[in-house]
């Protein structure tokens, strides 16, 4: 769906590009620095780029044309992240079935919720963290109502993941503050504060809310699936023993995930992170400046609340399915 969705998108988008313009190399002149490009029904001459580049005859390009020039701008890659969105999107509907393709919509609704209401909203001078929290609510009904239903389960894990990311908004606030972040931890961050009109320190709380948020739905819907399993298995369980043998798997759970939003965390910011192997600043004064000390602190944030959330939704769930309470869809599916 997502992909098809892009599929519809990229030509309108192409056509309202003014100054870009798609083209197929023909052939290459290193020496002068120049291709040959089919473009437009015609043959032009453009300009390589000054680095060279990894460009070859047949290479799909994207070219752009100023002042009478047509320039080579880079690799269309479009094509490519098409097929690889196509991929995802087939395997996720063979491999998750119904739920597979729920999930899709619920992942292109929820694109839809940041690009057309958070973005615009804090585009124009809005509260970057006000607008997050509430595209959060809706990117969290999306997902998890329309994926897995509405029912207890779906509600515990709904709730579990709601008071996660409070507490991690509340827990941010404070750290913020007290590490004095002014939110230029970035070249992104550097170039909107000349445009201006975007609060930065918003902008970075509202991140780290919103990179906590894929990793916490998880949790919280597997958490409230295992408590959901053993009041059904034995409905004679009340709140407490719900919750001890929830928990009991749980403290895997919290085992598994004690490293998950780091290594994400890390793997985005290797650039960063390669620094310290050439600055010659000490380590520990290096680690106290704002790009990593923010970095650092997003890692250990989003992780809390995933920590949180596993005893949160336990309880939440067991609370529900005690004594073996169930509605309408409560009961799980055996396949």
């Amino acid at each position: 769906m997502l992909a098809l969705f892009l599929f519809w998108l990229l030509p309108a988008l192409a056509q309202g590009a003014e100054g870009y313009l798609l083209g197929r190399i023909l052939a290459l002149d290193p020496e002068r620095g120049v291709a040959q490009v089919a473009v437009q029904g015609g043959v032009k001459e453009a300009l390589l780029p000054a680095d060279g580049g990894d460009y070859r005859p047949g290479m799909r390009v994207v070219l752009y044309g100023e002042g009478g020039r047509l320039y080579v701008a880079e690799p269309d890659r479009m094509p490519w992240l098409l097929g690889l969105f196509s991929l995802f999107a087939l395997l996720a509907a063979l491999l998750g079935r119904g739920k597979g393709v729920r999930g899709l919509l619920g992942t292109f609704f929820s694109l839809l919720v940041v690009v057309y209401f958070v973005v615009p909203r804090v585009a124009s001078g809005g509260n970057p963290l006000l607008y997050a929290f509430l595209g959060s609510l809706g990117v969290l009904f999306l997902t998890i109502y329309l994926v897995h239903g509405v029912n207890r389960k779906t509600t515990a894990a709904l709730l579990g993941t709601l008071f996660s990311v409070l507490f991690v908004l509340l827990l941010s606030l404070f750290f913020v503050g007290a590490m004095g972040f002014t939110g230029l931890a970035s070249e992104e961050a550097l170039l909107l504060r000349q445009w201006g009109g975007v609060d930065l320190l918003s902008l970075y709380l509202a991140g780290v809310v919103v990179g906590a948020l894929g990793a916490l739905t998880d949790v919280t819907v597997t958490q409230a699936a295992v408590v959901q399993a053993l009041a059904h298995a034995n409905p004679r369980f009340g709140l407490w023993e719900l919750y001890r043998r929830g928990m009991e798997v749980g403290y895997d759970h919290i085992g598994s995930l004690v490293n998950t939003l780091v290594l994400a965390y890390a793997a985005g910011s290797l650039p960063l992170f390669l620094l310290l192997t050439k600055d010659p600043t000490p380590l520990r004064f290096l680690l106290n400046t704002e790009p990593f000390a923010a970095e650092m602190a997003a890692m250990v944030l989003g992780s809390l609340g995933l920590l949180l959330a596993v005893p949160f939704t336990t309880l939440v769930a067991a609370f529900f399915f005690q004594g073996g309470k169930a509605g309408p869809g409560d009961h799980p599916h055996v396949h």
